[in-house]
């Protein structure tokens, strides 16, 4: 892709027609557009996205009222008046190689202001590289615009060919390179094409089959859905981390300067004041319950274990006590028993079938039995203690008791009681020796403050962690369940096996994606290096560098295999650092595209401004526009960079009549005389 015109009509600061022409050639491949603050260097930048995207230009979901709004705001206003223009307009013209032809192509949005509402126009036409005329595309290519557009320029891309040198600076301050890798990588190298045709494919093949094609179909788009949600909320979750790990590891920078100020006040030792009271406070709570068993002991059972001997008679005693009353209901039960079946044995219908002298056999063995039972059973002895039952088995209980536990119980709560007693005299000891509240307050104040911010952004790390973890899960389960309604089968033998082809070619694809990942993860860490090592002036400083496959988290190495964490780097550093990922991710990418920078030496010393204006922007693409101030692109700048500029403006804000005016010639003549004077 090749910018060749850009035409602002009525928008912003721009008043009716100011045409830029972006045409360069091989060995002249800048275009430099000088500019003071708030000449429209900012709006002549965003001007290609706008036209390009229309209400999908910003970084941000815009809605059509928003959309509005801003296109409202963005028409000329004339100075000193209420009064707008009626219309506004932007034009852009590039050509595209395809298919071994060029092509020019013109995309022009015109907005109209009708009575405060606003209304779109878009139009786009077409010509052969040489023709007079642009022609209108036809409905099919009119159809596919905004699928050509993304294809040539996808949008989440833009930001690597079209960037705010503050904004790359910013990439390697605020360290979330790796997330802005990661949101690039697979559209720079197709793969989210690839990831689409894998669905595709297995959709595609289910339209031609028949049976239960229709259900497999439903269920398919669904699941489909349910994954693309999953992985926008997957997509959130992981960007909201990557924020809380920032937030923590500033907060943990902080805690770390506060814990070592802490400890050079003996505040290690004061926070454990606390704690000190609250053991002491818990020592003489336990001495109380301990006293106060042993004074239970000493009233109750502890006495009784100095007579052992006389204990064990009495239980005895008890014992004999309790047979004597089991013996003397056993008798009665067996004499009421020997009642009532004796006088069965004596009445006419026991044995009446049989022979009397059998029928007096048998009853006078019956007798027998039971007389002799009676008189085993000793004779009923008048009882030791009249004791209910209830109180001997509490008694014979008591003494098993005093036996067993008494004098174990008080030894052990002696001991204990030594114990917490020691305790409670080493806590006096360590209350003397603790700093005072006044001197280590305020300091242990600011420490817990920022311990307890650092607990809650960790707290609502792990909840999403594991939210991440459930949607990684259910989008694991949706692949199972797409990926089986593929593998069903169908009666129709041809269509069976599309249907089985489908599954290795995805499988392939799989495959293919994994490895071609790999590959430019390789190249990508190539190209960092390269640009490293040709932005930075300090030579072999870094000589090797490693992304992760899963985490595209970056680290630097020097030769010896040391690592060089960020907080090494200086400022400079830093966004040469972020331009050599740039830089690596565009030429990672093949894509033949324009580079358009706004404020492009922003927040350098001079030594690194001097890498980026000799090493990076005559290198940087086949086209690479640049939009500056004086100060950034001053004399000496224009001099290194003269031998390869095509063409330069410079746009100059005019007060007076309220417009931008446009001069094609930048701020000075080759002998450093300036042509145009900042106001």
């Amino acid at each position: 892709m090749l910018l060749t015109k850009v035409r602002l009509n009525n928008f912003g600061v721009y008043r009716d027609r100011n045409e830029f022409d972006f045409r360069t050639t091989k060995d002249k491949p800048i275009i430099l557009i000088g500019g003071t603050n708030g000449a429209g260097k900012t709006t002549l930048f965003e001007s290609v996205m706008l036209c390009l995207y229309g209400q999908d230009s910003f970084e941000t979901r815009t809605s059509q009222k928003q959309y509005h709004q801003k296109i409202s705001r963005s028409i000329h206003h004339i100075l000193g008046t209420k009064r707008a223009a009626d219309e506004a307009s932007i034009i852009i013209e590039f050509q595209f190689a395809h298919a071994g032809k060029v092509f020019e192509y013109q995309v022009m949005r015109i907005w109209q202001n009708n009575e405060g509402s606003i209304d779109e126009t878009l139009s786009i036409k077409k010509r052969k590289l040489g023709e007079e005329k642009f022609s209108k595309l036809d409905s099919l290519e009119e159809s596919e615009w905004q699928t050509f557009i993304d294809q040539m320029l996808p949008k989440r891309i833009t930001k690597l060919f079209f960037f705010d040198g503050e904004k790359i600076q910013n990439i390697g301050d605020s360290g979330e390179e790796d997330k802005y890798i990661k949101s690039s990588f697979d559209t720079l190298l197709g793969l989210d094409l690839i990831r689409q045709l894998i669905d595709d494919i297995g959709i595609n093949v289910l339209r031609n089959s028949d049976g239960e094609t229709k259900k497999i179909l439903d269920e398919i788009e669904i699941k489909s859905k349910e994954k693309q949600e999953s992985e926008i909320k997957l997509e959130r979750i992981l960007d909201k981390q990557a924020s809380l790990k920032s937030q923590i590891l500033s907060l943990q920078k902080k805690l770390d300067v506060q814990e070592e100020q802490f400890k050079k006040l003996g505040g290690n030792f004061a926070t454990k004041r606390e704690s000190i009271y609250e053991n002491k406070a818990k020592f003489e709570t336990k001495i109380e319950d301990i006293e106060k068993q042993m004074r239970v002991l000493c009233s109750t059972t502890l006495p009784f274990s100095l007579i052992p001997k006389q204990m064990q008679e009495l239980k005895d005693q008890i014992l004999l006590d309790q047979k004597k009353i089991q013996d003397k209901y056993e008798k009665e039960i067996l004499e009421k028993n020997f009642k009532e079946i004796n006088a069965k044995l004596n009445s006419k219908e026991f044995m009446s079938d049989k022979d009397s002298k059998i029928k007096n056999a048998f009853t006078k063995n019956i007798q027998e039995i039971f007389e002799n039972k009676l008189e085993s059973i000793s004779q009923i002895l008048e009882l030791s203690y009249n004791f209910s039952t209830h109180d001997m088995e509490q008694i014979i209980a008591m003494v098993d008791n005093v036996n067993n536990n008494a004098e174990k119980q008080i030894k052990s709560l002696a001991k204990s009681h030594n114990i917490l007693m020691n305790s409670i005299e080493l806590n006096k000891i360590s209350l003397e020796s603790a700093p005072k509240d006044d001197e280590i307050g305020p300091i242990f104040s600011e420490l817990t403050k920022t311990s307890r911010e650092i607990g809650e952004l960790e707290n609502e790390l792990d909840t999403l962690q594991t939210l991440e973890a459930q949607e990684k899960s259910l989008i694991m389960i949706l692949n199972s369940k797409i990926r089986s309604n593929l593998t069903k089968r169908n009666a129709d033998k041809r269509r069976l096996a599309g249907l089985e082809l489908a599954p290795k070619i995805q499988d392939a694809l799989e495959d293919y994606t994994q490895i071609l990942r790999e590959k430019k993860l390789k190249q990508l860490e190539d190209y960092i290096l390269e640009g490293l090592e040709m932005l930075l002036h300090k030579k072999d400083f870094i000589q090797k560098v490693i992304i992760d496959k899963e985490t595209f988290e970056i680290k630097l190495f020097k030769g010896n295999d040391d690592e060089i964490t960020k907080d090494m780097l200086s400022k400079g550093e830093l966004q040469m650092y972020s331009t050599a990922i740039v830089r690596a991710l565009a030429k990672t990418s093949g894509r033949p595209l324009p580079f358009m920078i706004d404020t492009p030496l922003a927040r350098l010393d001079e030594e690194h401004r001097s890498s980026l204006v000799e090493n990076f922007y005559p290198n940087a693409s086949h086209q690479t526009i640049i939009l500056s101030t004086d100060s950034e692109i001053n004399f000496e700048r224009y001099k290194q960079l003269l031998p390869y500029i095509s063409k330069s403006f410079v746009i100059q804000y005019n007060s007076t009549d309220g417009k931008t005016i446009r001069h094609e010639k930048y701020f000075f003549d080759k002998k450093g005389e300036r042509l145009i004077e900042v106001q």
